[in-house]
């Protein structure tokens, strides 16, 4: 089975059972943090075939690296995001589409990163 969409086609997209579009089951939750924390967004997304998935921050598509590193557990549809380290210009809004070829769905949060007192020198 290949699903056609709009702008490519999925040639390794199985469809086993019921075919279904993108779903949140279980929305991502905003997170407050401090400076130099790291932080886990998660979610739970089910969909047949399994969705690709994007992250945005602040609409931006999210620039995979080793300090935003995404996962995506088949067993329990549970999509994440891991942040090594975060910063005040990571603070805004995170989200992740999930998209197969029957359709898309997202689920928003925010990240508000607090100063750290003991690196500004106030104890």
């Amino acid at each position: 089975m290949f699903c056609l969409t709009t702008d490519h086609v999925h040639t390794d997209a199985e469809v086993v059972g019921e075919p279904r579009a993108p779903d949140v089951v279980q929305p991502l939750q905003s997170v407050t943090a401090k400076d130099g924390d790291s932080v886990q967004f998660h979610c739970v997304i089910v969909a047949n075939p399994q969705p690709d998935i994007a992250w945005f921050h602040c609409g931006k598509l999210l620039k995979i690296s080793a300090e935003f590193r995404p996962q995506y557990d088949t067993s329990t549809n549970t999509c994440s995001l891991d942040v090594r380290e975060v910063f005040p210009e990571d603070t805004g809004r995170y989200t992740v589409l999930a998209r197969n070829c029957f359709g898309s769905a997202t689920t928003s949060a925010d990240l508000s990163v607090r100063e750290n007192e003991a690196i500004r020198g106030v104890v």
